[in-house]
Order: structure tokens, then C-alpha cells, then sequence
């Protein structure tokens, strides 16, 4: 029983700070709509319409709240191990045109053929975040830096092979690839919308990913590494090697991110295609406070907020930019705590260093 009240109130504690965070968003962006005439409550009401006042409605949320969730959980395997993947959006992009390839290069059966280019973009996720985990790992190089470079260069080179060679003629407009074939299309779920089976995959992976950082010993040593390197490695934990297992994770995830969308959404590689999923992936997980389960809440809430976004625009004449007013107050006072904290055990260190 102490044990359960122990977890519990950790779990409020953990919840807290992106509460009151929430809380300060809806404070500020209501106080900006009244500065512009416009009415909260309307915008409110036409927010909670466009997300959830129709079947269209709930499954555009749901086709917003799939890759959030993944976003969110590809960040957060990350932090795990102590690594912040700045260069998730390339590692997105790159997936999402390595399973177009695969989608209408290959020829396999319906019921292989998605899930075959799912693992390619997958691996070329991971592929794209490997470099700069190794050169985090033997050079000390910032994976900051490098994996968000790499980005870069994901963009040049599929784009850059998209023009060349696989470009769709019919399109003068828009940098597109030709389409995958019908046997690799991730179907709908629902007559209304466009809600895949990643889905049902995206929560699944929250919830095992949870499971296996909490109960597995390679989770443990994740955690370990995040948590204090030094300690450990004296401990005799291979540190190095998770840190690369981590962020190739990481990658891998962002890879199937960009493949959901290219074979579920687009049916092909459109250039430019990413709406910044690799930024949303930091919001979704400081809103989950690090936790892999609390990405789906988290998922949900964004999924909400861009869904809706589009119907207060359709409605009330009012720019979708106010929701990013919302977004980003958010994550300034859940970025303001870790610095406050920061800078508190920076203080603390430096008093116990020179005995008080």
C-alpha cells in the first residue's frame, strides 16, 4: 500500500508542472484574444468543434495525435540516455522518402508490402541518426549539432533524388515523387478521415517502451546512463554502446514517422511534407515530463489543439498562429523549471564545494 501511495504521488508530482503550465498558456492566449476583440469563450467552443464535434472532426485529431505521439516518444527515448535529438525532423524526412521508394519500387503483396517499407524508412531512420551517435560516442562531438546538420543534408539528398530520378512528371508545381503502388497504401481505418493502423501502433509502442525501461535490464542501463554516465560506467554498465542504442532508437522511430506519412498520407514523397513533427516531438514530450506512457495524453491534447486550430480560422476569421501562442507558453514555462532547477543544483554544488 505505501509503495502504490509512493508511485502515486510521484505521478502527481511528475503531472504538476505541465498542468500549471497548461494552465498559464490558456491564462496568456485568453488574455491575447481579449486584446483583439475576440471572444474566449467562442474560440474555445470552436477549438473543442473543429477536434471533437464531428466524426470528420475526431478523426482529424486522431490522424494529428498518431505521429505526435511518436514524436513524443522518439524524444523522449532520447532523454533517456541523457541525448537531446535535435535532428529527429531529418531523420523523419529521410524515412518518409525511403519508404516511398520502397513503396513503388518494390513489388510485394498487400499485406507485406506496407509493413516491409514501414521497417525500410524505419532503418533509415536509424541509419541517419547512427553517425552522429557514434560520433557522439568516440568523438564527444554534440549530437545537437551534428544530428540537426544531418538534417540538412536529409533534405538535400531526397529531394535532390526525387528531382533527378523519381520525380512525378504530371506535377510541375510541387517537388513529389511518383506514387507508391496501391498494395504498399496504409488504409484508413474509419469511412471519414484518414486514420491509420499507426494508430494502434503508436500507442502500443508508448506503452512497451514504458514497460521496457521500467522492467528490462538493457532499459535500466538506458536510464542508468541518462541519469549519471560516470556512475554507470564504474557500475559496469556499457555505456557507450546505449548511448548509440538509444539514439538509434530514437531515429527509428522518426523514421516510421516519416514512412506513415508518405505511404498513409501522402502516397508518395512530397518534398518539404514534414509540418514539424521533429520540433512538436520536444513540446509533446515536456508535456509527458519525460514519460514514454505520458506521451499519449500529451498526443492527444496537440492532436486537439491542431485539429481544432483549422476550424477557429474556418469560423471566426482568426489566424491558427493564436495556437501556437498557446504552444508556446507552455513549453517556455516547462523549459523555465528545468533551467530554475539547473541553475539550483549549479548553486548547491558550488556551496558544497567551498564548504558553505
Amino acid at each position: 500500500m505505501l509503495t502504490r501511495w509512493r508511485f502515486t504521488r510521484s505521478a502527481i508530482q511528475a503531472l504538476k508542472m505541465p498542468v500549471v503550465s497548461t494552465v498559464i498558456g490558456l491564462v496568456v492566449t485568453t488574455a491575447v484574444l481579449i486584446s483583439i476583440d475576440v471572444n474566449p469563450l467562442a474560440f474555445y467552443q470552436a477549438l473543442l468543434d473543429g477536434a471533437l464535434g464531428s466524426s470528420f472532426g475526431i478523426a482529424t485529431t486522431l490522424r494529428w495525435t498518431t505521429p505526435l505521439i511518436l514524436s513524443g516518444v522518439a524524444v523522449c527515448v532520447a532523454f533517456k540516455a541523457g541525448l537531446f535529438n535535435a535532428g529527429l525532423a531529418g531523420q523523419i524526412y529521410i524515412g518518409g522518402f525511403v519508404a516511398s521508394w520502397a513503396g513503388f519500387a518494390i513489388a510485394l503483396p498487400a499485406g507485406i508490402h506496407p509493413v516491409l517499407s514501414l521497417i525500410a524508412g524505419g532503418i533509415a531512420g536509424a541509419g541517419w541518426a547512427l553517425i552522429p551517435a557514434l560520433m557522439r560516442r568516440y568523438l564527444g562531438s554534440s549530437e545537437i549539432v551534428t544530428s540537426l546538420m544531418f538534417w540538412y543534408i536529409a533534405v538535400g539528398i531526397a529531394d535532390f533524388l526525387t528531382r533527378q530520378f523519381f520525380r512525378d512528371p504530371t506535377s510541375a508545381a510541387f517537388l513529389m515523387s511518383v506514387k507508391v503502388e496501391p498494395s504498399a497504401v496504409l488504409p484508413s481505418m474509419v469511412p471519414v478521415g484518414n486514420v491509420s493502423p499507426m494508430l494502434i501502433i503508436a500507442l502500443v509502442t508508448a506503452v512497451a517502451l514504458s514497460i521496457f525501461f521500467l522492467r528490462s535490464r538493457v532499459g535500466y542501463e538506458i536510464r542508468m546512463t541518462g541519469l549519471n554516465p560516470r556512475f554507470a560506467y564504474i557500475s559496469g554498465v556499457p555505456t557507450g554502446r546505449r548511448l548509440v542504442l538509444a539514439f538509434c532508437a530514437s531515429g527509428f522511430i522518426g523514421g516510421v514517422i516519416g514512412a506513415a506519412e508518405s505511404l498513409g498520407i501522402n502516397q508518395r514523397f512530397v518534398s518539404q511534407f514534414d509540418p514539424g513533427y521533429g520540433f512538436d516531438g520536444f513540446l509533446v514530450a515536456m508535456l509527458a515530463n519525460g514519460s514514454l506512457a505520458g506521451c499519449i495524453p500529451a498526443g492527444i491534447f496537440l492532436g486537439i489543439l491542431k485539429a481544432g486550430s483549422l476550424e477557429v480560422e474556418r469560423t471566426l476569421g482568426v489566424s491558427k498562429s493564436i495556437v501556437w501562442i498557446l504552444q508556446g507558453t507552455i513549453i517556455l514555462f516547462i523549459s523555465a523549471k528545468g533551467i530554475l532547477e539547473w541553475w539550483q543544483a549549479r548553486k548547491a554544488a558550488s556551496v558544497a564545494a567551498t564548504g558553505g
